[in-house]
């Protein structure tokens, strides 16, 4: 599960009782008055609806319905290069194999979606249903308040523009391109894009906040030479030699997708986009290669084989959602449930220093007696050098003490694993009250907390309760 979910099922809960849009960082200590852009308060409302009503089970038929709606979009588009349906199911099997890592219940997905389906528009224009374009920015203007993976979907649009206007001209077809269907919905797209809360300010900051760098895990690069993202690498090789003949390498699909996967290789949450946009050149590569199968296999062989795959993908996938009642998962030693339930069983308040992957997680628990230092908000919520501090704190930098000294921190809850642990261990100013295998807490040794340190030294605080395994934990 995305480590963000509690936040985007909080978010969406106070935008619904409040009735408004939070305009700034109410639920931290380290950046109260930090303007908060929310580009993705529209998804957390949606997510938040099913929830409401089904619990965890809600979020799953949520996500299933989205990656039911992504493989529909890409099997019109892919139907239009294959015919064959083998084909096409080990194209689409092969692409949701790309998708699978991301698509997780986080506002991506509706980008997966949306991307989608601006595709399918595309392709449909090729075909001569010219005025499909006029949807676009309708498209755009909820995609916008979804999430700001619609500027990949704008960058999409201005590039179909800009490489059909140049093949016309350059294939004697310029007289007879509709100039009106394809730049008045350009046009339209653009001025829909201050169609939200934050208006002209929203682009702006997603510029800024694009060309970060972040130490997180989805925003790494992809090595080349390991076994990681196998399938997005064969495709990848796929695409690449069975497109370096023919009329691929001069249409525009083509370039989005090179684009897509360079994007990809330095940042692995790119990774479903180029899965996305290379899906019909997928399944030409497959089709070549299942016609030269074709001669020295029998086909029923190949179908079984395939059938074979899908129900063991249904099988294992079904076989771990009947076992927890297609509920989602927290895993007690992946997150401080124990820890949570200490601090709830003993009533413990105040402001919490928190590594960045649990602030949101203790947002949906504790606020408002809890204000966190940090959450997965990243830079739509937390100035840069408040970011700065929490890395060096949770690495146990030389300027780890910067968090606690700068901002009023109460409480200090770490990762075992991180070296900051060790340090507030040997530090008199901070006592150590509580660890399990995942997580520590600490309390700052002040004359406010006298009494919770009395009842700590006096063994009287309560211990927690076995965790529940399944989500919100």
């Amino acid at each position: 599960m995305d480590n963000d979910l509690w936040g985007h099922l909080f978010f969406g809960r106070e935008i619904l009782q409040g009735g408004q849009l939070p305009t700034h960082n109410l639920y931290s200590y380290t950046a109260p008055d930090y303007r908060w852009i929310n580009h993705e308060w529209l998804a957390e409302i949606i997510f938040y609806w099913p929830y409401q009503a089904f619990g965890s089970t809600g979020l799953i038929l949520l996500k299933v319905a989205l990656g039911a709606g992504v493989v529909w979009m890409l099997d019109r588009i892919v139907r239009e290069r294959v015919s064959s349906p083998f084909v096409r199911a080990v194209t689409l099997v092969w692409t949701m194999a790309i998708l699978s890592p991301g698509f997780n219940v986080r506002p991506q997905i509706f980008t997966y979606l949306f991307f989608s389906i601006l595709l399918f528009f595309f392709y449909r224009y090729e075909s001569g249903r010219t005025r499909i374009l006029y949807w676009v920015p309708l498209l755009i203007v909820v995609w916008v308040n979804l999430h700001g993976g619609f500027v990949a979907g704008l960058g999409a649009f201005v590039l179909f523009t800009v490489w059909t206007t140049i093949a016309a001209g350059r294939d004697g077809k310029g007289a007879g391109l509709n100039k009106t269907t394809i730049f008045i919905p350009v046009v339209l797209s653009l001025f829909s894009l201050v169609l939200n809360p934050f208006g002209l300010d929203l682009l702006p900051f997603l510029w800024k906040d694009l060309l970060l760098n972040r130490p997180i895990t989805e925003w790494q690069p992809i090595f080349f030479l390991d076994f990681s993202f196998f399938e997005f690498k064969l495709a990848a090789l796929f695409v690449l030699l069975f497109s370096l003949r023919g009329e691929n390498l001069r249409r525009w699909d083509f370039i989005l997708a090179v684009l897509a996967a360079l994007l990809a290789f330095r940042y692995q949450r790119h990774t479903p986009l180029f899965g996305i946009v290379a899906a019909p050149f997928l399944a030409q590569a497959v089709q070549q290669v299942y016609l030269w199968i074709q001669t020295r296999v029998r086909e029923w062989l190949l179908v079984m084989l395939l059938l074979a795959g899908c129900f063991y993908q249904i099988i294992w996938i079904g076989r771990i959602h009947l076992e927890h009642r297609f509920q989602i998962v927290v895993n007690p030693l992946d997150y401080p449930t124990q820890a949570a339930d200490f601090l709830l069983q003993n009533r413990i308040q105040g402001n919490m220093a928190v590594p960045f992957d649990w602030g949101e997680y203790f947002i949906w628990k504790f606020y408002p007696s809890v204000r966190v230092s940090i959450d997965g908000r990243y830079t739509t919520a937390y100035p840069v050098e408040v970011i700065e501090d929490h890395w060096d704190w949770m690495e146990g930098k030389k300027g780890w003490r910067r968090l606690l000294e700068r901002y009023p921190t109460e409480i200090a809850i770490t990762n075992r694993k991180h070296p900051v642990t060790a340090l507030l261990r040997k530090d008199p100013q901070w006592v150590y009250i509580y660890s399990d295998p995942v997580a520590f807490i600490f309390v700052r040794n002040t004359a406010s907390n006298e009494q919770l340190l009395t009842r700590f030294r006096e063994k009287q605080l309560l211990l927690p309760q076995p965790p529940s395994i399944y989500f919100p934990g």
